[in-house]
């Protein structure tokens, strides 16, 4: 498993996508289906097209309603068609977990039945519909079982309202044998540090995707990189792959402290052209420089340097987000 969330919005994807081809059997078109699922997903998954309308649902039904509009325009004969698809979209959010239902064989019966849908469909239909439609409920709880475990947890430490940082704690027990400053100091050790930030990815991007499904978009996070990971280029592209999700770019900053940045330069900037987002932590390195301040998504600053009100004083001037550690 690379990527969590991209590998979850396929899962999406596919099943919609068989979703309709089984309500609509032989009138399945593929370019008047997918431009509603996109825009769903879209909405859904990656809270785009927000607006000021708060209540998801109704947003939701008015960027559907927007497909539905540009479709019949272009597809005139087809627009009873259109109107269909468009109709199917409200038990999507049922089954999707958007909106609460009580008895799922009750929502497939009310949908085979919506008289608003001029559609027919044949005993192997409903079957097909019925087995498609609890296999992915089920499919779901046992993509998220996947991620429980009972060795290591995510920890985060509060630095702004929605803005955390996040470790990975373990519960492992070891052997007696070894003092806590052995188990600390390999826990700590490079390869151990390498190793835990791709499970810490992992996690948390299920942290994330378990947050989009609840349409709570509001948290984001930063992680500790480890600087040794600049001289593995194998290894940390293959690391990264599992934030390869433009959402997951925009939720995970890695943190990398200034000396690291001054090293590295070549190599951090590539990853931000790639959409990355990168966190810089300021150190006694730092002369006050401003440059290239604005690529990073936080400047991280402590009281302790001489250097911290000059970078509080000058938020307008750095323009980026600036966080008191």
């Amino acid at each position: 498993m690379e990527c969590v969330f991209a590998e979850y919005i396929k899962f999406v994807d596919d099943f919609l996508t068989n979703y309709y081809k089984i309500l609509l059997d032989s009138k399945y078109d593929k370019n008047l289906v997918k431009p509603f699922i996109d825009k769903y997903i879209d909405v859904r998954y990656y809270n785009k097209y927000s607006s000021n309308e708060d209540n998801f649902t109704q947003r939701l039904n008015k960027e559907l309603n927007n497909v539905a509009k540009e479709l019949m325009t272009t597809y005139e004969k087809k627009q009873e068609l259109i109107k269909n698809i468009f109709a199917l979209f409200s038990y999507v959010l049922f089954i999707d977990g958007c909106t609460h239902f009580s008895d799922i064989n009750i929502l497939l019966k009310t949908l085979l039945n919506d008289k608003k849908i001029s559609l027919t469909y044949s005993s192997e239909i409903k079957k097909s519909l019925t087995e498609a439609v609890k296999n992915y409920i089920n499919k779901k709880v046992e993509f998220f079982s996947v991620f429980d475990t009972d060795e290591f947890y995510l920890k985060g430490k509060k630095y702004q309202d929605h803005l955390y940082l996040i470790d990975l704690g373990n519960k492992c027990n070891l052997s007696k044998l070894y003092s806590d400053y052995a188990i600390d100091k390999a826990y700590n050790s490079e390869v151990v540090l390498e190793n835990r930030i791709f499970l810490t990815l992992i996690m948390l991007s299920s942290k994330i995707l378990s947050e989009v499904i609840s349409l709570d978009f509001s948290n984001n996070y930063i992680i500790d990189f480890p600087a040794s990971l600049f001289e593995k280029s194998k290894k940390i592209m293959r690391f990264l792959r599992a934030l390869d999700d433009e959402l997951l770019k925009e939720k995970i900053s890695i943190k990398i402290y200034y000396k690291d940045y001054k090293k590295y330069t070549r190599y951090v900037k590539e990853l931000i052209s790639q959409g990355y987002s990168v966190s810089l932590e300021l150190d006694e390195t730092y002369n006050t420089n401003f440059d290239d301040l604005f690529l990073f998504s936080n400047i991280l600053v402590s009281k302790k340097y001489n250097y911290y009100d000059i970078i509080i004083d000058s938020k307008d001037v750095i323009k980026t987000n600036i966080v008191t550690v």
